[in-house]
């Protein structure tokens, strides 16, 4: 115990040192972004220039030492890539998405390999290996290239608001792939290990030492799962959850590790289960069959900027530069290897499921970013293969960093070419996007023009005042003059484009707004102010018309103020954090889907349905139809991502 402390105290100065440097490679990986960098280059840049072979602020002995580092983050990256795979959101899409994913391993992970073989012949660095180990290398160097970047694809996503068949299928692969890579990897850093011990066999022992290691990690991952859902229900607070996944994947490794020489010891067997299959299986789990995903996303996610920043930061530190020198040009060659792969694996499998031709040519373009998992899965190369691994690993960085930067535009350039973005404007606001308001160039229209143009909305004043055009300068809105509320003065505008139609006239003008639109133009939302004649406005409210009377809304308003001053402050605008929006399903994928397995921003909140004209107080288990009006709450910034989710 003496020992482990002083060991402790020794690595604290490195420690220090290290989170300086992450400070600092937090600001130029934001600096980087003004170039519309990614922030990995950036943290990986910043990590470089820290490391031994540039200012040397951290030497070798240094980086080897916080290798704790690279552990605890890799069990965060495996555990979000099982988050991620949320299982009921591929049903609509099994069959493309099971294809794709299948032409890219295959093609890529063949091609790749074999590549990688060939290269290894002529590399200063490795020509003198021999066969069996350039085999391995090349196993390797396969998986790695498979990998994706989920957080990528993802942000690009919500960026754009794409959506439609390609991004679906794009989403859907990207985020399966990362399972899929740690597997293979599962498997082929087993037979690397195997291939290039001295005492190896080739044989049913072989295979069935593979199987065993390959269940015990399984059998691990489910064990981690009950362990994770443990701690995820106790009522302790956040950050201590917080703190407990931290050393939770820690110990993963620890514990593995431990095993390996236990087995050895013991058993004179080598049996390794595989520390990132395990998290991402517990991960799977988790989120797919517990009550608890959206508290453990939640975690995950918070958790993720911390921990991506350290470990690129450290990956940089952890670059050869002498290696990074002699392999940069097949670092390059790789580089197009892999896209001619990805091209080729993804056109087969889109070609065998069916999928249109014109998504066929252009679907590779969303599989070109890497980032987070093939990373972390190089950084366990160069761990676990002393006499090659850090070099091959080096490669591999520069690999993903060039993919990395020219991946996110051929994203959105393929998602373009599909006709699948749908930006808004700044002021963003689902719901009605053109509204005509019937009322005075003044008070009270003219400010809620003010505020709908606010939220992005088109909005046209039209008034019977013939002064209104001096006021149209000081709104964004749109300003008509008309004589009169007439079916001939009506026809003059053009409501075929109204989502909504406010009347703020007096009494008998909106009466006649409201029989004009029954009879003529039949716009579902009208919202209309009566003062005096409330008895004949509530004959309108009984047809679908939103009647109001601004002396009970008042004192309505007062009385949920006292009663719920929260929600009411939100439901007004008077909350900037907090928003309100309706959004209406129109995806077709998500009929059946109950509340509780859509995968919405964490911060965002289902209040209610409206279906068939009836309001429904939705839970969990509300199954969503086509054309239900959802009532949603949440941050102004992730309404828009929320949104798309909903959309065809």
């Amino acid at each position: 115990m003496r020992e482990y402390f002083l060991g402790l105290l020794d690595l604290a100065p490195d420690v220090l040192v290290f989170v300086v440097i992450v400070l600092a490679a937090e600001r130029i990986g934001q600096f980087g972004s003004r170039w519309r960098l990614p922030l990995i280059t950036g943290y990986l840049a910043a990590g470089f220039l820290a490391g031994p072979d540039v200012l040397k602020i951290l030497d070798r002995s240094a980086v080897d030492d916080l290798g704790f580092v690279n552990q605890i983050a890799l069990a965060i990256i495996a555990l979000a890539a099982g988050n991620e795979l949320v299982l009921k959101e591929f049903r609509s899409q099994f069959r493309s998405i099971g294809w794709v994913t299948f032409g890219l391993v295959v093609m890529t992970f063949g091609l790749g390999a074999a590549t990688m073989y060939i290269l290894s012949g002529w590399l200063p660095v490795m020509k003198d290996l021999g066969t069996s180990t350039r085999i391995a290398i090349s196993l390797l160097a396969g998986v790695i290239l498979v990998a994706r970047s989920p957080s990528s694809a993802i942000a690009i996503v919500n960026e754009l608001r794409a959506k439609g068949p390609l991004t679906n299928t794009i989403l859907g692969v990207t985020v399966i792939m990362d399972a899929v890579v740690i597997a293979l990897f599962a498997v082929n850093s087993e037979i690397a290990h195997s291939i290039t011990s001295s005492d190896f066999h080739f044989g049913f022992g072989f295979l069935g030492l593979l199987l065993v290691k390959f269940a015990l990690s399984i059998g691990a991952g489910c064990a981690l799962w009950k362990l994770l859902c443990g701690y995820l229900r106790w009522p302790v607070p956040h950050y201590l959850k917080f703190v407990l996944l931290l050393v939770t994947g820690f110990g993963v490794f620890q514990l593995t590790d431990w095993f390996h020489h236990f087995s050895e010891d013991t058993w004179g067997l080598k049996i390794h289960a595989e520390p990132l299959l395990i998290c991402m299986i517990a991960g799977l789990l988790v989120t797919n069959f517990s009550p608890h995903r959206a508290e453990f996303s939640k975690l995950l996610k918070e958790i993720g900027s911390p921990v991506y920043l350290t470990f690129f930061t450290l990956t940089g530190a952890s670059i050869d530069l002498a290696v990074l020198q002699q392999t940069y040009l097949v670092a390059a060659g790789l580089c197009m290897v892999r896209l001619l792969t990805v091209f080729a694996g993804s056109f087969l499998g889109s070609t065998i499921a069916g999928d249109a031709p014109r998504y066929r040519r252009i679907i590779w373009l969303g599989f070109v970013t890497q980032a987070g998992i093939g990373i972390g899965l190089a950084r366990e190369i160069s761990v676990h293969f002393d006499d090659w691994g850090s070099k091959l690993a080096t490669i591999l960085i520069a690999v993903i960093v060039i993919n990395q930067i020219i991946g996110p535009p051929m994203f959105k350039w393929a998602v373009g070419l599909a006709g699948e973005i749908r930006r808004k404007s700044a002021g963003f606001h689902e719901g009605p996007q053109s509204a005509f308001i019937f009322g005075s160039p003044a008070g009270a229209p003219m400010m809620l023009a003010n505020q709908l143009v606010s939220r992005g909305c088109n909005v046209t004043l039209v008034t019977l005042d013939e002064s209104a055009r001096i006021e149209e300068a000081q709104s964004g809105a749109r300003v008509i003059t008309i004589p009169e509320i007439s079916l001939e003065s009506l026809q003059t505008l053009p409501l075929n484009d109204a989502d909504v139609l406010i009347g703020l006239m007096g009494d008998d003008d909106n009466l006649a707004l409201c029989e004009l639109n029954d009879r003529e133009f039949a716009i579902e939302k009208i919202v209309v102010r009566f003062t005096e004649r409330i008895e004949e406005g509530r004959r309108w409210h009984d047809r679908g018309v939103i009647v109001l009377d601004p002396k009970t809304s008042l004192v309505s308003v007062l009385e949920h103020f006292v009663t719920s001053p929260a929600a009411t402050s939100i439901l007004l605008g008077m909350d900037p954090e907090q928003d309100v929006i309706e959004v209406e399903v129109t995806d077709p994928t998500l009929v059946g889907v109950p509340i509780h397995d859509l995968k919405l921003p964490l911060d965002a909140l289902i209040l209610a349905i409206t279906r068939n004209g009836h309001t429904l107080i939705s839970h969990g288990y509300t199954e969503l139809q086509l054309g239900d009006q959802l009532t949603v709450v949440g941050p102004p910034e992730v309404l828009p991502e929320a949104t798309v989710y909903f959309e065809k």
